[in-house]
């Protein structure tokens, strides 16, 4: 049964009019033709507040199709009669409140959104310009970044040779793939953490350069023939940037 039925069945069964059901609720009667009509199918709290003690009926006989139409719970419907009962300073603590506890839900909501962290291996204490032997019994530990970051694992610089891109002290992140030529990658080279710009040539020649170039005396050659260890980790996430001009 929808609203219209509603008023109509409690109105006959009080015996009124349409006509003596506006004077006595103050519900114009264009207002309530409208909604008998169904032409008004929402119609505001404080009208069927009027209507309902014009007929004798209290508002919760309309409730159930009330919160039908709006989405709104019985509680709520209740909540919204006693909101229209408040004078105007208890309307704005209401408001305040509500208000408050919006913004509340908000964060919370904004954190439960945030994607988890997951854990990636640190390597080494000094990429860049090889400072020393890592030692392998602990040869990383745990690195945590967003669940939705692409990096597979990180370094931590140390040093200026690859200044003004990756600063002393920072972690770098990277990914389990082999670089290609001009980009930087981590590395270890005779047992001696890198992190270098790598460029090889068709002899099979590899170049490691600082990306400073006040600091070409960090600058590697691993020639194809030599007798060295050289491991890749992968690559470092950043920017591209173009191989030096002056080698």
């Amino acid at each position: 049964m929808d609203i219209s039925e509603q008023i109509n069945r409690y109105r006959r069964q009080a015996g009124m009019t349409i006509d003596q059901l506006a004077r006595a609720s103050g519900v114009s009667k264009g207002t309530l033709n409208k909604i008998i009509a169904g032409e008004t199918k929402s119609p505001t709290v404080a009208v069927m507040g009027k209507l309902a003690r014009a007929l004798g009926r209290p508002l919760d006989d309309f409730d159930q199709e009330a919160a039908g139409r709006t989405g709104l719970s019985q509680e709520a419907m209740g909540l919204a009669r006693d909101f229209d009962g408040l004078d105007s300073h208890g309307r704005r603590v209401v408001r305040a409140v509500v208000g408050e506890e919006k913004r509340r839900m908000a964060a919370r909501r904004e954190t439960a959104e945030k994607p988890a962290n997951k854990v990636i291996p640190l390597f080494g204490n000094a990429f860049a310009a090889g400072l020393g032997e890592p030692d392998f019994n602990n040869l990383f530990t745990d690195y945590s970044v967003p669940a939705d970051s692409g990096a597979e694992f990180a370094v931590r610089i140390n040093g200026n040779s690859m200044e003004p891109y990756l600063h002393d002290g920072s972690v770098a992140l990277g990914q389990k793939r082999t670089p290609r030529d001009g980009e930087v990658a981590a590395l270890l080279l005779d047992g001696e953490f890198l992190c270098k710009q790598v460029c090889q040539d068709s002899l099979g020649n590899v170049y490691l350069f600082a990306l400073n170039r006040d600091r070409k005396d960090a600058d590697v050659t691993v020639a194809h023939d030599a007798e060295r260890s050289l491991t890749c980790f992968g690559t470092i996430i950043m920017e591209r940037v173009p191989l030096p001009a002056d080698v």
